[in-house]
């Protein structure tokens, strides 16, 4: 929930809260709530506001605290309580959490995206059939909402509808064709249907929206390697260890491709570079690469 407004005599400290908030300073957003509510005591919306500031400095349990004033205060903030469930959810404790978004959900029953929230936090515990109908009940209030088809094709996904997932990830990427989480999750789950074509085509999208993204480049890597192109795989590779050359996944990743592509001593140093930084798949499998040489014609 965003942050909101308040009337009454510290109105003019709240709002100026609210703009170091949006501008990134939360300290000072938080000292200006602060002050708001040493004004006024009973100003839910300062607590409130104050609890938004605090989660994004990481003070979740000060969060929680702000909240439950606000809540005290406003008992039909249904802000409040999505707010203090997602804290909540983030210290584990998922089933004062799910209490938490359920009374949300009961002060707007109308809102789609308290029931893709109840969603996420029900995906934590694996409640999976519970949480894909809480996304089909967001995706009926809310038709465009691109995160609930996304969210529940996860969910689907983890209880083995992979069909199901695939057609969720379509219809968010269709809403939203900048959502590259959604490319991303959908490259994955034609992996999972053995479907290497339309990943690499998956992965690809993600790429061109975020070229950086080094995990969609592994897995277009090996998607390729599937399909028998060495030369793309190594192409993803090379870029993956140069943005992130202390990684050792990246060196064994491009060992295991030189080795299927007949580069044998390629394939060798990669994995020594790998084993170096602690691989323990790298040291196995330089030993069985090794171990040929001493073996007897």
């Amino acid at each position: 929930m965003p942050f909101v407004s308040a009337a009454g005599p510290a109105e003019e400290l709240i709002d100026q809260g609210i703009r170091r908030g949006l501008e990134g300073n939360y300290q000072d957003a938080i000292d200006h709530f602060s002050r708001a509510i040493r004004l006024t005591p009973r100003n839910a919306d300062a607590f409130y506001n104050r609890g938004l500031a605090r989660v994004s400095i990481g003070d979740l349990t000060g969060a929680i605290a702000d909240y439950s004033m606000s809540i005290s205060l406003d008992p039909r903030s249904s802000g409040a309580y999505n707010n203090r469930g997602f804290a909540l959810a983030a210290l584990g404790r998922y089933a004062e959490a799910l209490a938490d978004m359920s009374r949300a959900i009961a002060l707007r029953p109308d809102m789609a995206q308290l029931y893709n929230n109840r969603g996420t936090i029900r995906m934590s515990i694996k409640a999976y059939a519970l949480a894909i109908a809480d996304f089909t009940r967001a995706i009926a209030l809310d038709p465009l909402l691109a995160g609930a088809y996304n969210n529940r094709g996860l969910a689907r996904n983890l209880s083995g509808q992979l069909q199901g997932a695939v057609a969720d990830y379509r219809e968010a990427v269709r809403i939203d064709p900048r959502y590259k989480v959604a490319w991303y999750n959908l490259g994955n789950a034609h992996i999972s249907l053995g479907d290497a074509k339309e990943a690499v085509e998956d992965y690809s999208k993600v790429l061109v929206l975020d070229p950086g993204m080094l995990v969609a480049r592994n897995n277009r890597a090996f998607a390729r390697l599937s399909l028998g192109d060495y030369k793309g795989a190594l192409e993803d590779l090379n870029l993956v260890i140069s943005k992130s050359p202390q990684d050792a996944a990246g060196w064994y990743n491009r060992g295991v491709v030189r080795k299927l592509a007949g580069d044998r001593q390629g394939a060798i140093e990669d994995l020594r570079r790998a084993a170096a930084f602690g691989d323990s798949l790298a040291v196995e499998a330089l030993r069985e690469i090794t171990s040929r040489d001493s073996m007897p014609p």
